[in-house]
C-alpha cells in the first residue's frame, strides 16, 4: 500500500479534508448490508481524490467472500432499458464501448485484468472470434467460467505470469479499480502487461453521477476526472482521455503505455478543482438528507403497507434507514437475475408482481434516473400510490 487515510492515494498530498461519516451506513457489492460499520470518506484538497478505509484483511475478501454475481453465468446488472423494454445490460454496454473505442484486430491479445466473470471479454469474443482472450484476477473462484472462452495458458489466478509482461496489445479493467488499496500499483501493473505502445482502457465508478458509490464499502477509491488523470499521468502513461458520457454511471480511462525510451508525461494543473470539491461534498451531504427525507416519508405514513422499488445500494440503504422496516412487504426489480430470490430477508419480485394492497413505493434507484425510470413502470400505477424518491 502507498498511502494511508493520512494521505492521498493518488498524489500523496496530506491536505485531507474530512468528508463524511455515518455509523450504519455502508453496504458491499456482494448485497451484504454491514450495519455495524462507520463508513468515512476523507478528500485531497491537492488533487480532489475522495478516499475510504480499505476493507481489512482484502487480499482475502476478494479470493473467497466476494463471489459477485456468481448464481448465474450471465448473470448482470440492467445498464438501460430500452422504449421497447428490451434490457440492456451493464457488460453489453461495456462491450460496445469497448468497440468503440478501440481498433481491435485477428490476433490481438486482449487480457482482463480483475475480470471476475470475464461477462464483457466474453462478449468481445462473441463478437469479434479473431481476438486472443487473457483473464487475470484476485481469486479463483471463477475459472470453471473462463474455461469456456478463454484457453488455460492464458488464464491466471492471484499473480500474473512474468512471460505476460509487455505482451499484451489492450488490457481491460471494469470496476476494479475502486477496489483496491494502492491505486498507483494497479495502474503501475496494468502499464507493465502492455506492450509498448499499447492502450489500456478502464472503467471506474463516477460518484458525481451515482452518489450511492459513496457508501459501496467495498469501493476504498472514489475518483474524480483530475484524480484520474493525475494518477495515469504520473504512473507514465500517454495520450490519458478521461470519457465521462460514454457511461452514464463511470468514467472510462483510455491510455498508452509509451514506447521504450519515450519522455515522461507531465500531469497538467487541474482544471476547475474548487468545483469538483464542493461536488463531492454536496455527494457527501445528500446523504444525510436522505436519510431524513425517508425519515419524514416514513412518518407521514404510519399505516401504509410499501415496497422498495430497487434491491441494489439504494434499496438496502432505504431498508436499514426505516424505523419500521416490517412495514416493507418486497424489495421490486425489473432484473431477471434477481428476481425470486430474497435480499435482507425479504422476497425480491418483478415490478408486475407489487400487490395490490402496496400504497407507499420507497424509489431505491439513483435519483438522477429514478423518476424516468418509475415513470415507466405501469404496475405501479395501476393504483394510487405515493412514492418517495431519493
Amino acid at each position: 500500500m502507498t498511502g494511508t487515510m493520512d494521505t492521498c492515494f493518488v498524489c500523496g498530498s496530506s491536505d485531507i479534508e474530512a468528508l463524511f461519516e455515518a455509523r450504519g451506513i455502508g453496504f458491499t457489492l456482494a448485497q451484504s448490508p454491514n450495519e455495524l460499520t462507520t463508513t468515512s470518506a476523507s478528500m485531497c484538497r491537492t488533487c480532489s481524490h475522495v478516499q475510504t478505509q480499505p476493507l481489512e484483511d482484502i487480499a482475502s475478501y476478494y479470493d473467497t467472500g466476494y463471489q459477485f454475481q456468481l448464481h448465474d453465468a450471465e448473470e448482470d446488472d440492467i445498464y438501460t432499458a430500452m422504449p421497447d423494454g428490451r434490457k440492456v445490460f451493464r457488460s453489453e454496454h461495456q462491450a460496445a464501448s469497448v468497440i468503440a473505442k478501440n481498433t481491435l484486430t485477428d490476433g490481438l491479445k486482449v487480457l482482463d485484468y480483475g475480470c471476475g466473470k470475464a461477462r464483457t471479454l466474453a462478449l468481445l469474443k462473441a463478437q469479434l472470434p479473431g481476438i486472443e482472450p487473457y483473464t487475470f484476477d484476485v481469486s479463483g473462484i471463477y475459472t470453471t467460467l473462463w474455461d469456456q472462452f478463454v484457453p488455460k495458458d492464458n488464464q491466471a489466478s492471484y499473480i500474473v505470469p512474468e512471460a505476460w509482461h509487455g505482451k499484451m496489445d489492450l488490457v481491460l479493467s471494469f470496476f476494479a479499480l475502486e477496489h483496491t488499496a494502492d491505486p498507483k500499483g494497479f495502474v503501475r501493473d496494468l502499464a507493465q502487461v502492455t506492450r509498448p505502445g499499447g492502450s489500456v482502457h478502464v472503467v471506474i465508478p463516477n460518484m458525481y453521477r451515482n452518489i450511492s458509490d459513496l457508501v459501496v464499502i467495498d469501493h476504498a477509491q472514489h475518483f474524480s476526472a483530475a484524480s484520474l488523470d493525475r494518477l495515469f499521468r504520473d504512473a507514465g502513461y500517454l495520450d490519458v482521455e478521461i470519457d465521462d458520457t460514454t457511461h452514464r454511471a463511470a468514467f472510462i480511462v483510455t491510455a498508452t503505455v509509451p514506447e521504450d525510451g519515450a519522455a515522461k508525461p507531465v500531469a497538467a494543473a487541474p482544471k476547475d478543482l474548487g468545483t469538483t470539491m464542493e461536488q463531492a461534498r454536496a455527494v457527501a451531504k445528500s446523504w444525510a438528507d436522505i436519510a431524513t427525507r425517508i425519515a419524514a416519508f416514513e412518518a407521514a405514513h404510519p399505516d401504509a403497507k410499501a415496497v422498495i422499488y430497487g434491491s441494489g445500494v439504494y434499496g438496502m440503504f432505504i431498508a436499514s434507514t426505516l424505523g419500521d422496516p416490517g412495514r416493507i412487504s418486497a424489495f421490486l426489480d425489473m432484473n431477471p437475475f434477481r428476481q425470486g430470490r430474497s435480499l435482507m430477508g425479504l422476497p425480491i419480485l418483478a415490478p408486475d408482481q407489487v400487490p395490490d394492497d402496496i400504497g407507499a413505493v420507497y424509489v431505491g434507484l439513483n435519483p438522477q434516473d429514478a423518476a424516468r425510470i418509475i415513470e415507466g413502470v405501469a404496475p405501479l400505477h395501476a393504483r394510487p400510490r405515493d412514492f418517495l424518491f431519493l
